[in-house]
Parts: structure tokens; C-alpha cells; sequence
């Protein structure tokens, strides 16, 4: 899945602390840029209302009920008071040390301040002074309260362990508890017995019994941890990862993360809304504040989409798309396919049958099945740094220290090897009969015939330290990068010399020629002294052999990368875990996909449709889908249903007449469509996936189809006004259907085919679903704001829901404990607990006009269809 970002919040200066209203309606950000300030920000339009002069403002705590903000003056031994009201500072409270951190106990009583003395500031906030200070030794920085007041937890940085402090003595307690290395920012859980310690040089988070005083698991996260923050319900735990611009999501109860969201720049302090569906993180390398849906992700996707449907596997999205007469295919995860040891570079054959990984931690290369994304074999090399594929795809080329090997791919075999000094990379001329390997030792790139297989001349000499090369389809030039030089050497292949040298603003690790040979894509990560130079991709013109306009930001440290078959398309491998898409003829970023652990390299298949990713971190290979597939189907989709052996998909076409048979394997429309008249809606499969049924708002009838033929069976089953939703009983012997012209829900009988009870069933009825035992009905009442509830014995109403507005599509959690519902005027999905019949909360919100709604298998997360705003929304549950 893939995450469109909600706008950054742009500020005149470097944002530092961050805090938030109690009912959301102000945002606190300080800047110690300048002479320092404190802006205030109305959250409803993101407009800055009010500026404070408040010199060195740093880190920031609001008092529970709002009327003071605490504000820690890095630059000098006070604490600034900030009136909310007014607005204004009111008083500066003198402390014996640069204030770091600050915590406010629940009652509001007391301010706990880390400071540079090496120890813990105590304020009274009854008389804004400090009571007294609390020694801790080494470097104090993080700190949290209890929910009960009882302990505060402080972190201590050069000593990589946290403090407890009894807040009734104000005395340290017990031994340091050892946590992970560059312990930043620490976050108690509300009962007070655990706390989440993020490390931002091991970037991890230590989970800490608080009670036992020790450490019980340690989760990794991404790059430079610095802040966590933790939901009001205590279910989620959010980590800003600084140094990866993104946002971790861990699960606290199975503590894993089950999300990590790339956002478009460096987060550090956070805050977080009341009913903790938004947070907002200061960006703090950046003139910007960026909000974050904590709970949704939100990707775009074609025009109305209604209906939508999960694979058994939970690992496959069919979304029907009304107004694109198509079926969306998206994928909800990557894969992840073990490979060697340490895997450095990936290639992918012509045919896109095979992918070959070189793994330079057991010096092998294996050999990727791309159907089944396994490995099929391994082949024992020399020693492996990176490799090349010819373009007829028949051999591969590896290199490593001292030798160059030859696979012949038709016999998965080494077909030869050559001693070289330090090759450090590869790449093969257009017509396969030269190599052209870098030496970084050397700073030359060596020509190599490949049959025979040997050296052709002498090194050509190219700049410091030269890593990875490509070469132009044409074969006339290859451009090298000098990661030690900070340039590319553009070599002319024909005459074996460096004709130009493009200077850099940064570091170059990889170059990528685009498929026409127009442009060469350069990823660089800093450089010079201080690190400062360009962190992004740097764009040659290979007419001109010059930059062509501005770089392409890439956060942080970009990668290996690809460019589509067509050119339009450039993907950024980055040590962010994540691949960045690139438009590239706007250099905007179109998305970012997770990639597992840090990402080094990445290669596409020959049709672009996948790209496989290899990380120094892992031993294993990513497969991740570059985008939606569509297929063309009958007019105006609506309603999609997934056999239980994902064989199959079936559409109804409401605007043909038809139901569109998908073969999921092939992915593609299987034959002819069915023809089934009227107007068909909705489809439900029986059990055993033999029957289709098949709902027609014209005839007000539901047809039937037999799976095996493909053929309607049968006469159609008169039903009532308009018929929408079905639900099939889990036994399959009854099919419950909708009537919102009617106003009604019938039963049919589906061993004889005939209507056995009708029952009015509110104003207006859509959509309907059956818990897991087949005893209640639950339906949406589009006619009221209800959800009304059914007993199927009797098939009387027994009880409603009410909701923020009329309910359009359900969804039942597989245990039956939750029911989604989709509001659309409410841009939510409503969760109502199926014991008590109460909403869990305010409803999520997520696009305009949601509609369709489906739970995946591992109940972990619901996928909305939002109809009005041609988004689809991800929703952790």
C-alpha cells in the first residue's frame, strides 16, 4: 500500500518543540532559530495565529488543563511560562543548568526539567519556581510521569540507561535500568507498568518492565529514533524516525510495528491529538510541521470506486472502479524472499522469468523463480560484490575482490573467471562483447572482452574511488561514479578515454541510465567535511554531458535505483526501508513503498511491474508491486467477489448486463463475460464457490450462475424493489438479501430457489452482513442513521445502532466481535462492538464518499472504498 501524504504546515523557521491543545484546536510550535519563538497555529485551517518572542525555545509541555505552556530554553538556565490565553510570556523560571526536557504530572502541580548540570529540575507550578533539583549523573534528556504521579522515568544518554525517580521523595530509585545505546525520548504506558525507550544511535525502542526495572524487548525501527508518543487508548506506540523520515507504528500488545509511514521530511518532537487519529511531527531540519493520520493511509486510485474484495491470503485488493469501467488489482504488502547472506545487487532476465542476487556475505548467487518468488538454486562464486546481466540475458556477470566470475544462465553454472586487482563494479555493453568493471583502488574502469574472456588495453583512469557505472544503450558511453571525487567520468566507450567530468554537490553511489539514453540519474548521499553537500539525485544531460536542472530530493541516503520501461518512472532505493517513486519528467514524488529493512539496490522486471530490492541489512529479497494493475471489464463495476482458493474474481457489471470472470493467476478477464441482463449489483459465492449470486436492481430479482458452466441456472428469483445486498449463511442454505425499494430484506431458500420469509426492514436497506454463527443479521439502513440488527430465527429487528449519519456498506471482523461501517456523510467508517451494540469511538475518517468496506483475514486492518474522492483508505483496526 502506498501513502499519500497530508500537507506539510510551512513556518517561517526551523520548528524545535511541539504541542497541542486538549481539544485540538491550537498548535504549539517553538523555533530556536533566530532569537527564538513560539508560534501558535489554529489546527482547523494550519494558519499561524499569533507569534511569541521567546528566546531559545526548544522543548515544550502545555499543563493538563492548557492555560500554561512550559517552554525549556536550551541557550540558558530558564523555563519560559506562556499564558494561553493571552498569549503572551508571562514569566521566566530560573534553573541552575539549559533546560532539555520536559514532563508535567497529571495533576499539574509539577514541572520535571532534564538539564545539562546532570540532573532534574523540579518546578512548583502553583509559584513558577523551581522547588529543587534531583542528581541523576550523566546526561539526562527524556523524561515521562506516570499516570498515577507515582515515578519519573529520565533517560541519560552517554550512559545508555533510564533513571527512576519516586516523585513523592523526589529521589532516584533502584539501579539504572540499561537500555539500547543514545537513549533520546522514553513514553509510560497509561497503567504505568511499561515504558518505550527509543535509541537513537542502535535505532531501536526498548521496552521496559517498569515495575521489575528491566528491559523485556527490544523492537527495531527506523533510522535515528528521537521521539515516542503513545495513543490515549494505550494500543499504539508512535516512534518519529529522524534519520529515515518516517513514522513507526508499533502494536504495543504483540509489540510489533505493523506500519512505518515515509513522510516528506525528518520528524523529531511530536503531538498528538485527544482521540489520537492525528499526530503532528516537527520537522526539524525544515520550515515545516507534518501531520500524520495515525490510524489511515490514503493512496489514489481510479475514478468511483465501489466495491471491493481481499484475497483469502489477505495480500490482494480487487477494487471495482465504476467510473473507469476497470478493476483496480493492488497488492497490500511486498514479499519477502530469502536469498544468501548480506544480498548486495539483483538482476532480472530479459523474460522476466529468473532474478539472480549476489550475496556478498556467502560469497554465492542465487537464483529466483519470479513466479514463485523462490530460490531455486544457488551458485557458488569466488566472491561477490555486485553483478551484471548481459541484455540477451544469457550470462551474468559477477565481481568481487580479486575476480570476476561467468554465469551461463541456461546451465546455472560458472562458465569462467578472470583475477582482477579490486573490481567494484559492472555493467556490459549493448552488444555483450565488452565488460567494463570499476576499480576503486585504481580509480580506473577496465575493459574486458567476453569472448575470450580478457583484458582489452590498458585501465582508463576515471576519479577517486570509483563505485557503480552504466552505460548507454547505444554502447557509445559509460558514466562512472567517483564516490571519493564527488564527480561522474563520462568514458567514450569507443575510444577508451574520459571525454568530460561532471562535478557534483555530493557523494555519488550509484548512476542509472534512463532506457532512451537521454538522461543518467546520479544517487549521492552528502559529502565534504561536515556531511553538507547534496543528499539526493542528480540529473546529467547526455547530450550536453552536464546537470540538467535541479536535484531530486531523496531522503536520507539514496540508493540503488531503476528507471521504467517507458521512462516516466524513476524508483529510488533509500535507507529508509522504502523505495521512492519519481515522476521523471516533473521530478515530483508520486509515492513511497516500504521495502522491509534498509534498501541498497533495486531492478525492475522487464514490464515494470515489480521491483526486486536488496538491503545490506537482510538476507532476503523484496518484492514489491510498482502499481495497480486495471482491467478492463463491462461498464460501471460494482460489485466483486473472491473464490476461497483465489482462482477466481467475479464483477457485476451494472452498466452491461454482465458478470466479468477474472483469472487471478493469469490476472486477466477470463473469457466472455456472463450475461445475466437488467442491472447486476452485488455478488455473493456460496460456500463452496459453486453458485454466484447475482442481485438485479432492474427486475428486482437474484439471478443465479453455475461457477463450473459459467451459465445462469435456473429462472430468477423474484425478491422485491431494487435488491442490493447479499449475505450468504454460513452453512450456504439461505441467501439474505437487501430491498432498499422496498424497504425490505428476504430470505431465499437456495436449495429450491424460492423466498421463504420477507420482513420489513427500516426506511431504506443496502447492505447486510452475517456474524460468523449465522444467528444475527446485521444491515444498513440508508433511509435512517442506524444500523439495525436482525435475529434470523425470527427475522425481527431486535436492536439498532445509531450513527453520525446514513450507514452505505458493512464489513464483520472474521471472530464477529467488530462491524464496520462506511458513513459516507460522515467521510467515515463507524466501529461498533457486536457485543455491547455500541460505537468504539469517534468514526475514522477517511476519504469522501466511502462506500465499499472489506476486513483482512488477519483482522488487523479494513480497506474503504471512497467513492467520491477516488482514494482507496487502509485502516488499522
Amino acid at each position: 500500500m502506498i501513502s499519500t501524504s497530508v500537507a506539510p504546515i510551512p513556518l517561517e523557521l526551523r520548528p524545535r518543540g511541539i504541542a497541542l491543545s486538549r481539544d485540538g484546536g491550537r498548535l504549539y510550535v517553538s523555533s530556536s532559530d533566530s532569537t527564538g519563538f513560539v508560534f501558535v497555529l489554529e489546527t482547523a485551517g494550519h494558519t499561524v495565529m499569533s507569534r511569541i518572542d521567546c528566546p531559545g525555545a526548544s522543548a515544550m509541555v502545555l499543563t493538563p488543563d492548557g492555560g500554561r505552556l512550559y517552554v525549556a530554553t536550551s541557550e540558558a538556565a530558564t523555563v519560559s511560562v506562556i499564558d494561553t490565553a493571552t498569549n503572551t510570556l508571562v514569566r521566566s523560571v530560573s534553573t541552575t543548568a539549559p533546560a532539555f526536557g520536559l514532563a508535567v504530572t497529571p495533576n499539574g502541580s509539577r514541572v520535571y526539567v532534564t538539564m545539562g548540570s546532570n540532573e532534574v529540575a523540579v518546578i512548583d507550578t502553583a509559584s513558577d519556581q523551581m522547588i529543587r533539583t534531583i542528581g541523576v549523573g550523566g546526561d539526562p534528556l527524556g523524561v515521562a510521569v506516570t499516570a498515577d504521579s507515582e515515578r519519573v522515568l529520565v533517560t541519560d544518554l552517554s550512559d545508555a540507561t533510564v533513571h527512576v525517580i519516586n516523585a513523592r521523595t523526589d529521589t532516584v530509585t533502584g539501579t539504572p535500568i540499561p537500555v539500547g545505546q543514545f537513549p533520546r525520548a522514553v513514553a509510560v504506558t497509561r497503567d504505568g507498568r511499561r515504558a518505550f525507550v527509543v535509541n537513537g544511535q542502535d535505532a531501536t525502542v526498548s521496552v521496559v518492565d517498569v515495575v521489575a526495572g528491566a528491559v523485556t524487548d527490544v523492537i527495531e525501527v527506523g533510522d535515528f529514533p528521537k521521539q515516542v508518543m503513545i495513543s490515549p487508548d494505550g494500543g499504539r506506540a508512535y516512534i518519529s524516525n529522524a534519520g529515515a523520515d518516517s513514522i513507526s507504528v508499533i502494536d504495543t500488545g504483540s509489540l510489533r510495528v505493523i506500519r512505518t509511514t515515509r513522510i516528506p521530511g525528518p520528524p523529531a518532537d511530536m503531538a498528538l491529538t485527544a482521540d489520537g487519529q492525528r499526530l503532528y511531527a516537527a520537522a526539524f531540519r525544515e520550515r515545516f510541521v507534518l501531520p500524520f493520520d495515525t490510524r489511515t493511509l490514503t493512496m489514489p486510485v481510479g475514478k468511483r470506486p465501489e466495491g471491493v474484495a481481499l484475497s483469502p491470503d489477505g495480500r490482494r485488493i480487487y477494487l471495482t472502479e465504476a467510473g473507469a469501467d476497470s478493476v483496480a488489482v493492488i497488492e497490500t504488502r511486498e514479499t519477502q524472499t530469502p536469498a544468501g547472506q548480506l544480498p548486495s545487487a539483483v538482476a532480472v532476465t530479459p523474460d522476466g522469468l529468473r532474478a539472480y542476487v549476489a550475496n556478498s556475505g556467502s560469497n554465492d548467487v542465487s537464483v529466483i523463480d519470479t513466479a514463485t518468488r523462490q530460490v531455486t538454486e544457488t551458485v557458488p562464486v569466488g566472491s561477490v560484490s555486485t553483478l551484471a546481466m548481459s541484455r540477451d540475458g544469457r550470462q551474468v556477470y559477477v565481481v568481487g575482490p580479486g575476480e570476476l566470475s561467468v554465469i551461463d544462465t541456461a546451465t546455472r553454472k560458472v562458465a569462467g573467471t578472470l583475477a582482477l586487482p579490486d573490481p567494484s563494479g559492472v555493467t556490459v555493453g549493448h552488444d555483450g562483447a565488452r565488460l567494463y568493471v570499476s576499480d576503486a583502488t585504481t580509480g580506473t574502469v577496465t575493459v574486458i572482452g567476453t569472448s575470450p574472456l580478457e583484458v582489452v588495453g590498458d585501465p582508463i583512469p576515471v576519479g577517486q574511488s570509483p563505485r557503480s557505472l552504466d552505460i548507454t544503450p547505444d554502447g557509445r558511453h559509460v558514466y562512472v561514479a567517483n564516490t571519493g571525487s564527488s564527480s561522474v567520468s563520462v568514458v567514450d566507450a569507443v575510444a577508451r578515454a574520459v571525454t568530460t567530468t561532471v562535478e557534483l554537490d555530493g557523494e555519488p553511489q550509484f548512476v542509472t541510465v534512463s532506457p532512451d539514453g537521454r538522461q543518467v540519474y546520479v544517487s549521492c548521499v552528502g559529502g565534504g567535511d561536515t556531511g553538507a553537500g547534496l543528499i539526493g539525485v542528480a540529473v546529467i544531460d547526455t547530450v550536453g554531458q552536464t546537470l540538467s536542472g535541479a536535484p531530486i530530493p531523496v531522503r536520507p541516503f539514496p540508493q540503488g535505483s531503476a528507471v521504467s520501461p517507458d521512462g516516466s518512472r524513476l524508483y529510488v532505493a533509500s535507507f529508509s526501508s522504502t523505495v521512492h517513486v519519481i515522476d521523471t519528467a516533473t521530478r515530483a514524488l508520486l509515492e513511497t513503498i516500504p521495502s522491509g529493512r534498509t534498501s541498497a539496490t533495486v531492478s525492475l522486471t522487464p514490464d515494470g511491474r515489480h521491483a526486486y530490492v536488496t538491503g545490506p541489512d537482510t538476507d532476503f529479497v523484496t518484492v514489491i508491486d510498482t502499481h495497480a494493475t486495471r482491467l478492463r471489464v463491462g461498464d460501471q463495476p460494482l460489485g466483486v467477489a473472491v473464490t476461497p482458493d483465489h482462482r477466481r474474481a467475479y464483477v457485476a457489471n451494472s452498466g452491461s448486463g454482465t458478470v466479468s470472470v477474472i483469472d487471478t493467476d493469469a490476472l486477466k478477464v477470463s473469457g466472455p463475460p456472463i450475461s445475466v441482463g437488467g442491472r447486476p449489483r452485488a455478488v455473493a459465492l456460496a460456500p463452496d464457490a459453486g453458485r454466484l449470486y447475482v442481485t438485479d436492481s432492474d427486475s428486482g430479482t437474484v439471478i443465479v450462475v453455475d461457477t463450473g458452466t459459467g451459465a445462469v441456472t435456473g429462472t430468477p428469483v423474484p425478491v422485491g424493489n431494487s435488491p442490493a445486498g447479499l449475505a450468504v449463511a454460513p452453512d450456504g442454505s439461505h441467501l439474505y438479501v437487501a430491498c432498499p425499494g422496498a424497504g425490505t430484506v428476504t430470505v431465499i431458500d437456495t436449495a429450491g430457489r424460492t423466498v421463504t420469509r420477507t420482513a420489513v426492514a427500516g426506511v431504506a436497506p443496502l447492505d447486510l452482513v452475517l456474524t460468523p454463527d449465522g444467528a444475527r443479521l446485521f444491515v444498513t439502513d440508508s433511509g435512517s442513521d442506524a444500523v439495525l440488527v436482525l435475529d434470523t430465527g425470527s427475522l425481527e429487528v431486535t436492536s439498532s445502532v445509531p450513527l453520525p449519519g446514513s450507514p452505505h456498506g458493512l464489513a464483520l471482523s472474521l471472530d464477529g466481535r467488530l462491524l464496520l461501517v462506511t458513513v459516507p456523510t460522515a467521510r467515515g467508517l463507524a466501529l461498533v462492538d457486536t457485543t455491547t451494540l455500541t460505537a468504539v469511538g469517534p468514526p475514522v475518517v477517511v476519504g469522501s464518499g466511502p462506500h465499499g468496506v472489506v476486513v483482512a483475514p488477519d483482522g488487523r486492518q479494513a480497506f474503504v472504498a471512497n467513492a467520491a474522492s477516488n482514494t482507496l483508505t487502509s485502516v488499522d483496526l
